[in-house]
């Protein structure tokens, strides 16, 4: 009997590391917009497999008469033959590729080249006096509550775009959870495009940030996502947003829960339109902020809860001086927990011609810090018009009290009375439990022997 055990115990183990290895390797993915083997929705147990499959149908639509493989920027045979393998086209020729994913499948471009597009480098395809273009992109988890797991080991290369035919690119990751090694985290790029539309909505995202460097405009929208930092690299935001010098993006980062990284969201556009609101935030760094408003136009931090750890609520960093135009910040209704600083001011700003700072309703403990702020190790006082504006729109929550008990004082009475005349339910079931439970430990021991 003891071998039979140990031999279960130790096959149950094994399983259970085998699960572990098995877990990248156990999903599929479903690619709609692509005609293969004369039908749409073809499955793939890998993005390895489908880039094999797909690779030389979307080479087909392209005339290769000049000696080009159709993976370029070749245009279509003819708009027919471009809806003929891509079956996803709205009205203005914007062809769509949607990535369905069940269970866990990993993306990498190592050996697939614009593994996004199956090969093609380009978005456009134009034929017969029309605009065609392969520009829009989504991955969309099968499983439920988020169960299907993508893995992002490498950056995603998005198509480029023809000079001046100003088509916007998208992409969009839905009911998914996403890891990964890729090096700039969750990270879609391509160096002449002409706009991004970038969207993670009900995702869960485990130890990888979400960044953009892009040299074009648009809009990035994180919502409704949990975005857990734990084994992200040191120093790493949860999100990251730069972009190109004049070209405005318009930011949403609303209704997540972000934690576990060292440093929680920086805004990082010289002509960003940015809300952040409604989000819970709490960051590892004892030395940094919730949020990082580094350069933007205008931008509202409204509604969110930050519980601090030793670091600040919000950065007001030295670039945001250095903008033509004085930033319009508005910090208003968020809660402000834990020990630390409502704001480090890095460089101090001495006129409201710089710096467009309003502040109403917000709450903080009592364990905050208003009037300073912390960078690394180096706390340092905030200036006039910081301090001013939060005493306009700061308040504390007031400590609450240690709730006391006192027993009524009663007269001593030594008068011998009676029992009560009506029946005490408590006492009742008292006893019946008590009955119970002797009669039970009596039945027991007679059993036993």
């Amino acid at each position: 009997m003891k071998k039979l055990v140990a031999t279960i115990l130790a096959l149950v183990m094994a399983l259970s590391l085998c699960s572990v290895s098995w877990a990248t390797d156990t999903g599929k993915i479903v690619v709609h917009g692509i005609k293969y083997n004369d039908k749409d929705d073809s499955e793939f147990a890998t993005f390895k497999a489908a880039y094999d499959a797909l690779k030389p149908v979307v080479a087909s639509v392209c005339d290769t008469n000049g000696g080009a493989d159709g993976l370029g920027q070749e245009s279509a045979k003819s708009a027919e033959a471009f809806k003929s393998v891509f079956t996803d086209v709205d009205s203005k020729g914007n062809a769509t590729i949607t990535y369905k994913i069940s269970g866990n499948v990993t993306y990498d471009e190592t050996s697939c080249a614009n593994l996004l597009t199956m090969g093609r480098k380009s978005s456009h395809y134009n034929a017969d006096n029309q605009l065609l273009h392969l520009i829009n992109f989504k991955f969309i988890g099968e499983d439920a509550n988020r169960g299907a797991t993508l893995t992002v080991n490498s950056n995603i290369t998005l198509p480029y775009e023809w000079w001046g035919e100003k088509v916007t690119t998208s992409i969009s990751f839905e009911n998914l959870t996403i890891t990964g090694s890729a090096p700039n985290g969750l990270y879609p790029y391509q160096q002449f495009f002409e706009g991004i539309s970038f969207s993670v909505n009900n995702c869960t995202l485990k130890g990888i940030k979400i960044y953009n460097c892009s040299n074009v405009g648009g809009s990035y929208s994180i919502t409704n996502s949990t975005l857990d930092g734990t084994g992200a690299p040191g120093n790493a935001y949860a999100i990251h947003l730069q972009g190109n010098e004049t070209a405005p993006l318009t930011i949403t980062i609303s209704g997540n829960e972000i934690s576990g990284y060292d440093r929680g969201v920086n805004i990082d556009q010289k002509t960003a339109q940015a809300t952040v609101s409604e989000n819970k935030i709490s960051i590892k760094d004892a030395g940094r902020s919730c949020i990082q408003l580094t350069q933007l136009k205008t931008t509202t931090v409204s509604g969110n809860t930050m519980n601090l750890t030793g670091g600040n609520a919000i950065t007001l960093h030295e670039n945001l001086l250095n903008l033509a135009a004085a930033p319009e910040i508005t910090i208003s209704g968020n809660d402000i927990t834990g020990n630390g600083y409502l704001i480090y001011e890095a460089a101090k700003a001495d006129s409201a011609d710089k710096l467009a700072l309003n502040m109403s309703g917000n709450t903080i403990s009592d364990t905050v810090d208003t009037t300073k702020g912390i960078k690394g190790t180096t706390v340092s006082e905030n200036s006039d018009i910081v301090n001013d504006a939060v005493k306009e729109g700061v308040s504390v929550k007031p400590v609450e009290q240690p709730k006391y008990y006192y027993k009524s004082p009663t007269t001593t009475d030594n008068t011998t009375k009676g029992s009560p005349k009506t029946f005490d339910a408590g006492v009742g079931i008292y006893a019946v439990t008590a009955v119970l439970s002797v009669t039970g430990m009596a039945w027991t021991a007679k059993k036993r022997h």
